[in-house]
């Protein structure tokens, strides 16, 4: 879990506090509340002459249990009320336990536990907040220059502050569950409508009704039922039986111990075994280098390699170093480190505190659907009852005028609210919603949210992945530009020789790895090395090779014209991992007949030519690019430098990332080619046709996604496309200015806040995105309004911009493979993941169809849902009304004439 950078407000005395954790937009009020013996006692007694109706109003609304407690300062309370931003209310016990704290000593730690997660009584700025503030920031270097474990009398000490290492999910029994959704308020109201009915000798009807609601609550605890052991088997099948920890004794020795995973904790050393690994919690590599496969949290099954930490005096984040972090619920691969010596890691969250805790939360806390259509109909129920008050009033009035027996005084003025407020519209209303979700299961569309079928019905805007959504998953290699002395080659469609530099860099920049003697790897990695010929090879825990101590891996090619006896190979020494935030990745290699080691770096051609000598770029570097990004290929750069002969195997494990991504010689440009799925294109044309606005959220270059919006007629070929960037004024403080770039003129003009982007489509990156919110938040709702395609945005970006496009009040659907697309998913209306991995736990929706069609599936039933909803509801209502003048119509002919007698 990032490090929490909140600002709690100093509160003293106060009894309120308001929690803005700037995590996932989490923020809450508390209200501080002691328990008074006298308000229990009253709460109690009303609770009992009233025959529990004040409990029952409680348990509806929970903020009514304050009449039991005495309102107090958060320093004194023993309670603590917590109202969400969604305006729900919980009532949480404040604990006190007796722990050491680092800076404090031994002191009483006030603390409360909401939603799984931990908050503690901050005593130096007197509020509330996470254990975080309570404990010291820790630096890279902290991590890296200790390999002591816990002595055990702070172990004890951390483990009373964290709490056991469980990701806990109850399965409630069906009788709980029936509990539950029986006190909901409109099965208690249907409750009584029977047995009004009863009294009245309606049996028929209130049997019919109760068969009805019955069917209604059983789907209803099947539903509840099935999600909760889903997400208690997606925990549990992901669980970490044993542990190797190291723990210092009395003579401060590093001791081997076998663990429950359970009971580590932060700060904990624990012993990576040699393969097969399930991670207990997050931890952060010390030594060694570890694969791993993280499909548990991206959904992406690609195996990816995690080096040890190094050296710097930053402050650790598992965000900035998640290259070094091996998280919760992870498999990992494999690992190893030179000599054979154990692989060590530092536990630094565990529980719900980690990546995979916190999203165990986001599924079990999701944020509330707020369709318009419910809230509608909450308020014409609210009018019904009024309307069934007057009624009921009406009735008390004639009633009592003629006299009538108590008996049937109440019945009849009772039954008149069960007439006007149908009982039975929630069970009726579920129906349309229960088939709508059988015709998707058939469609092999699997829905974990029932309500959000009617939302799909309101979709306006679809946003899209490129990658795996719109296009196919695999790239395929269409051809290599050799850069010679500075100047581009015509593109290669076979590859050279073994002694060319740029095959070499295609050879050995990769994460690729040998599992059970397959090659995997990033699918862009694989097309790359294999389209080289060449041999990856690792060498195992028996072999004694002269690359045991020099590298873990070598490549070499297939033929070569060098001697048998001394074949032509490259030992990759060391490997900087692919950065998101650097958008490249860099190894160091030596060759066994030369003395230099050389660096090789792949990546974003606008990175990778920020790293070269400007000397060895083509003049037409720019020009190049941009005609193959038009063309919609998928283009990689490539470079490399030779490192001084005083370079040795120890300044290579050392050597910092920045030192070795610089002054580069630019070798040429890999061309990927990534075709659109055949689906794609009729199903953009269709969501059109509706007046469904379509949008492409990417992480890939920005021309490369306007050739596939294009293509694919998201965007149509005689509308204009302008680029959308930033310029940086003179003075680095100024707000820098904005300007469009014209594709088709190649032209850029500024712009101002009245400018009119009706006429054309918008195109902005993930640096450009940044600066608009920073500098021109008011200028975002018209360019949102216009802007088509989002590329270069990382997976936080992608989950703002989701946001910001439900504030303009659009009901947003959100496609994606599951790959980085998590939390665009969530946060959308209606996310729809392609991806069977265990992520797609998180998205409303998981489709088998592996194409986009299946939002056209969505939408149609979503409308089929809606519309009965809303029939069922009309027709309810209607039926109610009428039945509703006629009994008054009736009862006041009663009155008058008693000409007939009322059944």
């Amino acid at each position: 879990m990032p490090r929490n950078t909140s600002e709690y407000e100093p509160i003293g005395e106060s009894s309120h506090q308001t929690l803005d954790l700037n995590l996932d937009d989490f923020q809450c009020d508390l209200y501080g509340y002691t328990r008074s013996s006298i308000r229990t006692f009253f709460y109690n007694f009303l609770g009992i002459v009233f025959l529990g109706l004040p409990y029952l109003l409680s348990s509806w609304f929970s903020r009514l249990k304050s009449w039991k407690y005495r309102k107090c300062s958060l320093k004194q309370a023993k309670i603590v009320l917590i109202k969400d931003v969604h305006g729900n209310c919980d009532f949480v016990e404040i604990k006190t336990e007796n722990t050491k704290l680092p800076n404090y000593g031994h002191v009483p730690l006030r603390f409360f536990i909401y939603r799984h997660a931990k908050y503690v009584w901050i005593p130096h700025s007197e509020s509330f907040g996470t254990l975080d503030l309570l404990i010291p920031p820790q630096t890279v270097d902290s991590y890296v220059n200790n390999t002591d474990g816990l002595f055990y009398n702070d172990y004890v000490d951390l483990l009373k502050l964290y709490g056991l290492n469980k990701i806990e999910i109850e399965v409630k029994s069906y009788w709980r569950l029936f509990v539950d959704e029986v006190f909901n308020p409109f099965y208690v109201f249907q409750a009584f409508s029977m047995t009004l009915w009863c009294f009245d000798h309606y049996y028929i009807y209130a049997c019919c009704v109760f068969i009805l609601t019955l069917f209604s609550v059983i789907t209803a605890l099947r539903q509840t039922r099935k999600q909760s052991e889903a997400l208690h088997d997606l925990v549990e099948s992901s669980k970490c039986h044993n542990v190797k920890v190291l723990r210092r004794n009395l003579l401060s020795e590093n001791v081997f111990q076998d663990a429950d995973p359970s009971e580590l904790v932060p700060g904990d050393l624990i012993i990576l075994p040699k393969a097969n690994f399930v991670l207990p919690c997050d931890v952060v590599l010390l030594t060694g280098q570890c694969i791993v496969n993280e499909s548990v949290l991206t959904g992406e099954s690609v195996p990816v390699t995690k080096t040890a930490l190094h050296s710097s005096n930053e402050i650790y984040s598992t965000n900035t170093h998640k290259r070094h972090t091996l998280f919760s619920g992870t498999l990992m691969i494999q690992s190893r480190y030179y000599g054979g010596e154990d692989v060590l890691a530092r536990v630094v969250t565990t529980g719900f505190n980690t990546t995979k805790g916190a999203l165990v939360k986001s599924i079990l806390f999701p944020t509330p659907v707020g369709l318009q259509f419910y809230k509608d109909s909450l308020k014409f129920v609210l009018a019904l009852f009024i309307i069934a008050g007057a009624g009921t009033a009406y009735c008390l009035y004639l009633y009592t005028h003629r006299k009538a027996e108590i008996r049937e005084i109440v019945i009849r003025s009772l039954d008149v609210i069960t007439i006007v407020v149908p009982p039975a519209l929630p069970a009726a209303m579920t129906v349309g919603i229960v088939y709508s979700q059988s015709r998707l299961k058939k469609l092999k569309i699997f829905c974990i949210s029932p309500p959000k079928i009617n939302v799909c019905g309101k979709v306006k805007l679809a946003c899209f992945d490129k990658t795996g959504t719109l296009t196919q998953d695999g790239l395929d290699m269409h051809s290599i530009v050799p850069c010679v002395n500075s100047i581009f080659s015509e593109p290669i469609r076979e590859c050279p020789d073994c002694h060319n530099r740029l095959v070499q860099a295609m050879a050995t920049c990769h994460s690729l790895t040998q599992i059970d003697g397959e090659l995997t790897g990033d699918p862009l990695d694989l097309s790359m090395f294999q389209f080289t010929k060449w041999i990856l090879e690792e060498p195992g825990d028996d072999e004694t090779a002269r690359f045991d101590m020099l590298a873990p891996t070598i490549v070499k090619p297939v033929e070569s014209g060098d001697s048998p006896e001394f074949p032509y190979q490259l030992g990759i020494i060391r490997q900087f991992p692919f950065s998101s935030t650097l958008q490249c990745m860099s190894v160091i290699c030596k060759e066994l007949s030369e003395r230099n080691m050389i660096v090789f770096t792949k990546g974003a051609p606008e990175k990778v030519s920020g790293m070269c000598n400007p000397d060895s770029l083509p003049e037409n570097f720019s020009t190049q690019l941009s005609q193959l990004a038009v063309q919609g290929y998928r283009v990689i750069a490539l470079a490399w430098k030779q490192m001084p002969i005083k370079f040795k195997w120890k300044e290579a494990q050392r050597v910092k990332r920045d030192v070795v991504e610089c002054d580069l010689i630019f070798l040429g440009l890999l061309v990927m080619q990534n075709t659109l799925k055949p689906e794609t294109t009729p199903i953009i044309r269709l969501l059109h046709d509706a007046k469904i606005r379509t949008v492409m959220i990417t992480g890939d270059n920005i021309l490369t996604a306007i050739s596939v919006a294009r293509d694919c007629e998201m965007v149509k070929t005689h509308d204009e496309i302008f680029i959308l960037e930033t310029k940086n004024c003179s003075n680095s403080s100024s707000t820098p200015e904005l300007l469009l770039q014209n594709l088709n003129s190649a032209n850029t003009q500024s712009i101002s806040i009245d400018f009119d982007f009706s006429h054309c489509h918008l195109a902005i990156d993930g640096k450009t995105w940044t600066k608009i919110r920073t500098f021109y938040p008011d200028l975002l709702p018209s360019l949102l309004i216009r802007t088509t395609i989002f590329a270069r945005f990382q997976p936080d970006q992608k989950t703002q911009v989701i946001t910001y496009l439900q504030s303009l009040d659009y009901v947003v659907s959100m496609v994606g493979d599951g790959a980085n697309d998590c939390g665009a998913l969530k946060a959308a209306h209606v996310g729809v993941s392609l991806s069977q991995a265990e992520a797609s736990v998180a998205a409303p929706f998981t489709s088998a169809i592996q194409d986009i069609s299946c939002i056209v599936h969505l939408i149609l039933e979503g409308r089929c849902a809606l519309v009965t909803s809303f029939a069922v509801f009309k027709y309810m209502a209607l039926y109610s009304l009428i039945q509703f003048t006629t009994v008054l119509i009736l009862y006041r002919s009663w009155v008058t004439s008693n000409s007939f007698s009322l059944i």
